[in-house]
């Protein structure tokens, strides 16, 4: 923690500093003057201790101001040394200008006050004042360039974060969205299958047990989906723990299985493949069954009865162009609802297009093309 480490640097520089101060005050300076530079020092010292608040500058360049006031001497005090310090921290943590600019007037006044003081005269002291101003005008210019430095890596850090913490936050808001477009394609298209077949069963008893069968499949492979499609928020902890591994998701292996509900919903589909098929990543393979999945369930929903649809799979030389098309009733907006708005996005994720139309002989086409694996 920051707090800590000051009172450890404080503490860690003050012991001997601090001993070496009073000693030479009390040999240098008799008197009631020793005993206020002793405090002065004593002051300064414990500052450090709060040196990344602005006021803690202050209160150091107000100890040394009483130690110029009692003797031009004082520069020999090793206590001294702890001013460099405070105008490091005050450019770095607090105010930027203002220890520069106490500094360079307190290196003024301590040359001054070295120059006019009678104790240095009748010693016969050097340096020349002026040598001696442009001395601390440097100290004081580095430590307060250090800190300056300082500053700029404590905001480049800072920036950072930030950056991290957006990332962060839009990659949480990317996999919820994620998993509300798995949860909408798997329940929307099983709840339409389900539907369908309710519906049938009431106008046909004697299919009851049939009906009742695709039912059920149709709700397995709901939750077998749905599982996979939220098995990415387990820990992977847990899942060692329970022995329990992810169902893959669905891809182009799967949409036989696909077309052979929605057949079984009372939805003649046929499928039609042409050209040589290549690879897909995963990720372009799940789009791909996402995408046959949504146009079928609207197709299911929105098309009427006696309609038939057609999934052609065209293996084209630029990427693989994914048509979905049905010979209902016009099927509902071309860009509206979550779904199709979903499948928008997960077109767009993998490098392809969709394009989403009503024919004007009746029914509905939901073309996409997406790249192939390179």
């Amino acid at each position: 923690m920051p707090r800590r480490a000051d009172v450890v640097l404080a503490f860690v520089v003050g012991v001997p500093l601090f001993s070496l101060s009073v000693v030479v005050a009390v040999l240098s300076v008799p008197g009631v003057r020793a005993g206020l530079l002793v405090g002065a020092c004593l002051v300064a010292h414990v500052a450090v201790a709060h040196r990344r608040n602005g006021w803690a500058f202050f209160v150091v360049a107000a100890a040394f101001a009483v130690q110029v006031a009692v003797t031009g001497l004082f520069l020999v005090l090793p206590s001294a040394a702890l001013f460099p310090l405070a105008v490091y921290s005050c450019a770095a943590y607090g105010p930027r200008y203002p220890s520069l600019a106490v500094g360079l007037l307190g290196a003024g006044v301590a040359a001054a006050r070295f120059a006019t003081d009678p104790s240095v005269a009748a010693a016969d002291l050097g340096p020349n004042p002026w040598l001696l101003f442009g001395l601390l005008a440097a100290v004081v210019a580095a430590a307060w360039g250090f800190g300056l430095y300082r500053r700029t890596q404590l905001a480049y850090v800072e920036l950072l974060r930030e950056r991290a913490r957006e990332a962060a936050a839009r990659a949480t808001a990317a996999e919820r969205a994620r998993i509300a477009r798995e949860t909408h394609d798997v329940i929307a298209h099983a709840l339409a299958v389900i539907v369908a077949q309710a519906r049938g069963g009431r106008f046909a008893p004697a299919h009851a047990e049939e009906v009742l069968a695709t039912i059920e499949d149709t709700g397995r492979a709901a939750l077998r989906d749905l599982r996979a499609a939220v098995g990415v928020l387990r820990a992977a902890p847990d899942e060692a723990e329970t022995g329990t591994e992810r169902q893959p998701l669905p891809g182009l292996a799967d949409l036989p299985r696909l077309l052979e509900h929605t057949r079984s919903a009372g939805l003649a589909v046929a499928e039609v493949v042409r050209g040589m098929p290549r690879p897909l990543g995963p990720g372009t393979e799940l789009v791909v069954y996402r995408v046959v999945q949504e146009a079928l369930t609207n197709t299911l929903k929105h098309a009427g009865r006696g309609a038939s649809g057609t999934v052609v799979l065209e293996w084209a030389e630029d990427g693989l162009r994914v048509t979905v098309s049905d010979d209902g009733e016009s099927t509902g907006a071309t860009g509206a609802g979550n779904g199709l708005a979903g499948m928008r996005e997960r077109v767009a994720a993998v490098g392809g297009a969709v394009e989403v139309r009503t024919e004007e002989a009746g029914g509905f086409v939901v073309e996409a093309r997406l790249p192939y694996r390179t």
